[in-house]
């Protein structure tokens, strides 16, 4: 399988009529605005710019899914937890995640919660990460950004993040110098590959 045959395929906004007719396994990338979802995407899929990026967090506001191989979907959620949106959009998006993972989950073959090392686990990750458990979702966390903090701070952040998240493995991935980008590659892949 190569994650770099892809293509952008469509976004879906709340209750999409046609959205549970697709039966393809599928991957869901799901953190807090700014976590770095997209940068992660591209580096998997070996592209500069296929899914778009922002200085400015909140701007994902759809459910994109890209389509790899023909077979298989990548989908880049919005991201939770952006204090400076109304409250009334805050509340779709929260929703638009929800009915997604719940609409299709006995498609969705892993959930890839990517936390920012730099500042830690919060409270509605742990939330989302508890959410998915109670849809009996397999999750891979993912910390994000590694290079942009020091040894010590790193070692600080992995501990917190793994205790937080009761001791699952955590992998930790930069998009920027490719650290770990293909580890994180090879997971996604087992897990649409098994059966």
């Amino acid at each position: 399988m190569k994650l770099s045959e892809v293509v952008f395929h469509k976004s879906v906004w709340l209750w999409s009529k046609e959205l549970h007719l697709d039966e393809k396994s599928e991957i869901v990338f799901v953190g807090r605005s700014n976590v770095g979802k997209s940068s992660i995407m591209n580096a998997l899929f070996e592209k500069k710019d296929l899914v778009k990026t922002s200085s400015r967090p909140g701007k994902t506001q759809m459910a994109n899914m890209f389509l790899v191989e023909n077979k298989y979907y990548l989908t880049d959620l919005p991201g939770y937890w952006f204090a400076k949106l109304w409250k009334s959009l805050k509340d779709q998006l929260d929703w638009l995640i929800s009915w997604y993972l719940e609409e299709k989950w006995q498609y969705i073959k892993n959930v890839i919660i990517l936390i920012d090392s730099k500042l830690w686990a919060q409270e509605v990750d742990i939330d989302m990460y508890k959410y998915i458990l109670e849809l009996w979702l397999p999750v891979t966390i993912v910390l994000s950004k590694i290079d942009k903090i020091g040894k010590s701070e790193y070692g600080k952040s992995l501990e917190h993040t793994k205790h937080h998240f009761f001791w699952q493995e955590v992998i930790w991935v930069s998009s920027t110098k490719n650290i770990w980008v293909k580890q994180l590659s090879t997971i996604i892949k087992n897990s649409l590959l098994d059966k």
